[in-house]
């Protein structure tokens, strides 16, 4: 069953045209990577996918439900969540806080309820704390560990985790992450490709994913999609990819990748 389905999608922004009737679907359970040279449309392409972004042009589905023309947060609480290129927390804030408030679209505490505390509050909350617990101990002692630690103490690859136990904790269906190793040394890049493959056998959430890292996309995607000036240039598995010659010209040049 597709998950995800964009159709005929194009963005214009003045006279640049950063996607350009893409075709795409994601289906439950996949791991999809987007690859890319700068410039492609990939970033521009998951704007539209969150809401972040409204297409000129074409539609955006997830499951049932249409959403082009959906706001951000009406779309998360659909069960679609997303991590950004550039690392994105509060410094002073704990690891455990950070990962509840991933849970805001599955709350109904209010200021009043906030305020007075009925009996529910407190169980909601509870419920929250369990949920954010049982995801650190998914990464096990990269961030379970920590919980009471100040997010600015984090080392730069486990800064990236949190990010991901955000999201993952708003049980989504989808999960995207734009260039989640961005910035790790080998090492860490490949403690993330196995982590991506954990997130979808283990919690059986489908991952759509952006990465510059080929070691990564190729070993962490079970089907992968190709941009080039905003269009969709090829897709299939992994070594399909690795061997096409088209991908090869858009990354190396004609020249080179003759």
């Amino acid at each position: 069953m597709s998950l995800l389905q964009v159709r005929s999608l194009s963005v214009i922004f003045g006279g640049l045209v950063a996607v350009n009737k893409v075709d795409l679907s994601i289906k439950e359970g996949e791991i999809v990577g987007l690859i890319g040279p700068n410039g492609a449309g990939k970033t521009t392409l998951f704007n539209c996918v969150c809401g972040f972004q409204e297409a000129d042009e074409g539609s955006l589905s997830f499951g049932d439900r249409f959403i082009h023309a959906m706001a951000p947060h009406d779309i998360a609480a659909l069960g679609l969540a997303r991590t950004f290129q550039t690392s994105r927390i509060f410094k002073r804030m704990t690891v455990l806080e950070h990962v509840l408030l991933g849970q805001h679209s599955h709350q109904r505490t209010g200021l009043w309820g906030a305020i007075f505390r009925p009996g529910w509050v407190k169980e909601e909350e509870e419920r929250s704390r369990e949920r954010g617990m049982k995801i650190l101990s998914f990464f096990e002692d990269r961030l379970a560990p920590r919980i009471h630690d100040f997010a600015e103490t984090l080392s730069y690859a486990n800064r990236r985790r949190l990010e991901i136990a955000r999201a993952l904790v708003s049980e989504p269906k989808l999960l995207l992450l734009d260039e989640p190793t961005a910035g790790m040394n080998p090492h860490e890049s490949a403690g993330i490709a196995r982590l991506i493959r954990k997130i979808r056998d283990e919690l059986g959430t489908t991952v759509f994913l952006i990465e510059h890292d080929m070691k990564v996309i190729m070993g962490a995607s079970e089907r992968i999609i190709v941009l080039d000036h905003g269009e969709k240039i090829a897709e299939g598995q992994p070594e399909e990819i690795r061997h096409n010659q088209g991908v090869i010209e858009a990354y190396l040049g004609r020249k080179h990748g003759a």
